[in-house]
């Protein structure tokens, strides 16, 4: 008898143990880094401003390094906007393009075509690809014949998990290549969401667990979904969204218990995506126990670049260093009274008033295309040129982007609506006790422009679209039915002539030489040989007197830290809010 107890009693102690060893065989994390937005930060280093940075490729490897130690089954992705600024695209004509040497370097597994991969020559963005050994990624991207360009989606095992990663690209690239569509030959793209749905059917049954890797923010653009909203109706059985594009960082998990992770950019951050699978039995289906999200700082880190990374692309480095430091010319004077109105931080002085700065960039569009009008956007609101040498770096720093210089027939009254939706609603409205302009947090400062070859006033006590007025041109009243060559940029003309704002018409485009606007800008100091700053000071802002009697008070207290401006959540746009006497006075904070 106590033999059949003791008999029974290790059945039972059997059936207990048995799965709990099964479910520790069969249990399973995989492990996703994400980058996005590197943006050409290989070394830690801005050539613009020839100062170093605390953030790029380098840091990130080393990091990749540790997490590597930690799993070394890790799938490493990046995001896109990889192959543009911060002087790599000086290289693209390299045989083997730098970035393709980096994702094949670190040992990625997978790469999103971002929209900035499109602003080049798109033999150069092919040969790119074809130099990578990482599955490119970009399923919403349609060949003229109807074909992907590039892949939906990668399976790999890890550990006996099918792990497929898809990859969507932002819809809105032939909007802002428009100028150029040879850079996109052509193709279209499709909206996230609805390729999402597409590609969602195509992995049925071929996949364990989905990832989505898409260069696209949390908040859509022209009317299209962002990922908030595909990770809402999708996030269901796609574990984790790894998105870009918007530079934010962040991890959110989502209601459904998916992860939305964006990794900052240039190497700020690594994103980090954590999914624990159970397999209860052998060979049977894979069980997503739980999806962790988090994004892996870098920036104030005191993290060191990774030797390897370092020596391997030290010839980038120093040739980048070389162009960025060649002398062009002169400045003969600041360009900047100064940085911030008011000396407070957030508020810079080239946002709420004319200055030298936008002055020349504008003045010397109009020259090269003989336009009558131009409109140009600060895309660092800070940069500045100091009295001295005028080095290659300088007109980088000026005008970050490799946008190129086009100008196009408008009417007066297109103009007027144009100042309306691109400098009248950049700001807050105004209203009494106010003691500073704000900004509106929903349009970044590089879709702020300015306008010469026009004077006019931006009233801010008027709501958005009835702000633009006294629009003259040579001293008259502009009238709705005269027209005159406006210059801007090839994105600008893009997404305006997209909208309908202007014509897309052939006959209507006065100029479009495919010339950096930034080279067109350290061309015309090689002319010159010495600039000095000019503002005629053509527009202001009015209906804001930002005359309370504690005003000054305030500003000492903002410079003092006492008050702060409010934010924007992503921290991209400072100053979103204005400071109003009555508010803090009623709060006693004066």
């Amino acid at each position: 008898m106590k033999r059949n107890i003791a008999l029974l009693f290790i059945l039972a102690l059997c059936l207990i143990v048995t799965p709990l060893f099964a479910t520790g065989q069969n249990e399973v994390t995989v492990t996703i880094l994400e980058t996005s937005d590197m943006h050409g930060t290989f070394a830690p280093w801005d050539y613009a401003t020839d100062s170093p940075l605390d953030q790029g490729w380098a840091k990130v490897a080393t990091v990749i390094k540790q997490e590597r130690a930690k799993d070394p089954n890790l799938l490493l992705v990046d995001n896109g906007d990889t192959s543009q600024d911060n002087m790599i695209q000086e290289f693209r004509f390299d045989t083997v393009h730098p970035v393709a040497r980096a994702l094949n370097f670190l040992g990625y597994d997978a790469w999103q075509l971002g929209n900035h991969e499109f602003n080049f020559e798109f033999e150069n963005l092919q040969r790119l690809i074809a130099s990578v050994n990482a599955t490119v990624l970009g399923g919403n991207i349609y060949k003229a014949d109807g074909t992907r360009f590039a892949e939906p989606y990668m399976i790999k095992r890890v550990n006996g998990v099918r792990v497929a990663i898809m990859g969507l690209a932002p819809p809105h690239i032939t909007r802002w290549e428009a100028s150029d569509p040879s850079h996109f030959n052509n193709m279209t793209f499709t909206t996230p969401m609805d390729e999402t749905a597409k590609i969602l059917k195509e992995l049925e049954g071929k996949a364990d667990v989905i990832i989505a890797l898409v260069h696209y923010g949390e908040d859509g653009e022209y009317d299209t979904e962002g990922m908030r909203e595909i990770a809402a109706k999708y996030g269901d059985r796609i574990s984790a969204f790894l998105i870009g594009h918007a530079h934010s960082t962040l991890a959110e998990e989502q209601k459904n218990g998916s992860f939305i992770v964006e990794p900052g950019s240039k190497g700020s951050s690594v994103g980090k995506v954590e999914i624990k699978l159970l397999q209860r039995v052998s060979g049977g289906k894979w069980l997503i126990e739980e999806v962790k999200g988090s994004v892996i700082p870098v920036k104030g880190q005191k993290i060191a670049a990774d030797p390897a990374f370092l020596t391997e692309f030290k010839g980038i480095d120093e040739k980048s260093r070389m162009i960025a430091n060649t002398a062009v010319g002169k400045v003969g004077a600041d360009f900047l009274p100064s940085l911030y109105w008011k000396n407070i931080e957030g508020i810079p002085t080239a946002i709420v008033q004319d200055t030298a700065m936008i002055d020349l960039i504008n003045n010397v569009q109009m020259e090269a295309t003989g336009a009558d009008v131009s409109l140009a956007a600060l895309f660092d609101a800070t940069s500045d040129l100091p009295k001295g040498d005028f080095r290659k770096r300088d007109g980088v720093k000026i005008y970050k982007y490799d946008n190129t210089l086009m100008a196009v027939r408008v009417t007066g009254k297109q103009l007027k609506a144009i100042m309306e939706n691109q400098a009248g609603a950049f700001f807050n409205q105004y209203k009494k006790g106010d003691v500073t302009i704000s900004f509106n947090s929903k349009i970044r400062m590089y879709n702020y422009d300015m306008f010469q070859g026009v004077t006019y006033d931006i009233d801010i006590s008027k709501p958005v679209g009835q702000r633009i007025c006294n629009v003259m041109y040579k001293g008259k009243p502009l009238s709705d039915s005269q027209v005159l060559v406006l210059a801007l940029n090839n994105y600008r003309y893009g997404g305006l002539s997209s909208s309908g704002m202007i014509s897309n018409k052939s006959e209507d485009l006065v100029y479009n030489s495919g010339l950096a606007i930034r080279d067109i800008i350290s061309d015309y100091v090689v002319k010159q040989g010495t600039i000095m700053p000019k503002c005629d000071n053509n527009w202001k802002i009015i209906g804001a007197p930002l005359t309370d009697k504690d005003a000054e008070k305030i500003y000492a207290m903002v410079r003092e830290g006492k008050i702060k401006l409010p934010t924007s959540e992503d921290g991209r746009t400072p100053n979103i809010e204005p400071l109003n006497a009555d508010d803090l006075r009623s709060k006693k904070v004066l």
